[in-house]
């Protein structure tokens, strides 16, 4: 798979233009973890030069699938799905590190909570998380909002696919259709960006074509819909300065990644230009609506730096994954914000 990205790993091999937007690089001070030292390895492997060895694998699974980079570069080069495309071999090689197998989901299973309503709630990341509370509150909002839903646990194969075990994401794939065709919902809201990338991305990369007369959308942005026709109610909160985290997934769903300015130092304008589309709206619309004061920086949107929680890492690398929180929280604290609000149970 990684030989059809020969012409952008070219490009991206000398470029050094996306380090400040280098998540892991950012936090370790490698420069092995960097962009331009990660496509030069593959562009090196996909030339002949070198074979994979066992460092080179982890330095491919030390990050997230990187789409920061592809935010940040002025080109949009398709970084994470090169970055894809190589786990994708590793792993069908047999050559994936030892963390990642742990990290898999096993073997497909659902949990229907409910079973009344012609609207699925999909909590396939409250399901990789673990707390079925979260699912509960999620059906309590709906419900204030004149919706009965159905709520189904199960694993969206998203984790699997970021780590390039694409036959164990198919599997989940072909599960989750199969329940949404037997539950005959009429709509499906995804728990968070990390489900809904994996309904409207993943699924048909995969091959597995949901029905076509299902409406797919975020529970953010039906319940900022909800809000907008007044079936749902918000009572103001005040007091409060957040800075509101997006996870990656959300980048791969936006309607435009950032625009070439943002880039520039001391960007200080228009928030929407760092990345537009209904994903980023939503808990924006819903954070207004609670009368919180939003603070934000460059590093949001399309450019929010990760947390850890994303693409697996969480997973695979905790130590990692811990110190992209460990920042990620400090920024927020520079930025003055008493807290951070996310619209994925797994970032939160």
């Amino acid at each position: 798979m990684l030989k059809q990205y020969e012409d952008k790993l070219y490009g991206c091999r000398f470029c050094p233009m996306c380090k400040p937007a280098n998540e892991v690089a950012n936090l370790t001070l490698f420069e092995s973890h960097s962009t331009r030292a990660r496509a030069m390895l593959l562009w090196r492997i996909s030339q002949g030069m070198i074979q994979w060895t066992p460092r080179a694998v982890e330095l491919l699974y030390e990050s997230t699938l990187d789409s920061i980079s592809e935010a940040w570069c002025v080109s949009h080069y398709p970084v994470s799905s090169y970055v894809l495309a190589a786990r994708a071999d590793v792993y069908a090689a047999g050559l994936a590190p030892s963390a990642v197998q742990p990290a898999l989901p096993t073997a497909p299973q659902v949990d229907l909570i409910a079973k009344t309503g012609d609207i699925l709630l999909l909590a396939c990341e409250i399901a990789e998380w673990g707390d079925p509370e979260l699912a509960e509150l999620a059906l309590r909002i709906l419900a204030r909002a004149g919706q009965n839903a159905q709520s189904v646990h199960a694993d969206s194969g998203a984790t699997a696919y970021s780590l390039g075990a694409l036959d164990t994401a198919r599997q989940h794939a072909e599960q989750i259709d199969r329940v949404i065709r037997d539950s005959g919902a009429q709509m499906v809201i995804a728990d968070s960006p990390q489900t809904l990338w994996a309904l409207r991305c993943v699924y048909p990369a995969l091959g597995v074509n949901l029905p076509d007369n299902v409406r797919i959308v975020s529970l953010l942005e039906h319940l900022a819909e909800a809000h907008s026709t007044g079936a749902l109610t918000i009572t103001p909160i005040t007091g409060t300065r957040a800075l509101i985290h997006d996870s990656r997934s959300a980048a791969l769903l936006a309607d435009a990644l950032p625009k070439a300015e943002v880039i520039q130092p001391g960007f200080v304008g228009d928030e929407s230009k760092l990345g537009s589309g209904s994903i980023y709206d939503a808990p924006r619309v819903l954070l207004q609506a609670l009368g919180v004061e939003s603070v934000f920086s460059v590093w949001t949107r399309a450019l929010s730096r990760s947390s850890g929680a994303d693409d697996g890492l969480w997973r695979t690398y905790p130590v990692l994954a811990e110190g992209l929180a460990r920042h990620r929280l400090q920024h927020a604290s520079e930025l003055g914000a008493d807290r951070v609000i996310t619209d994925s149970p797994l970032q939160a």
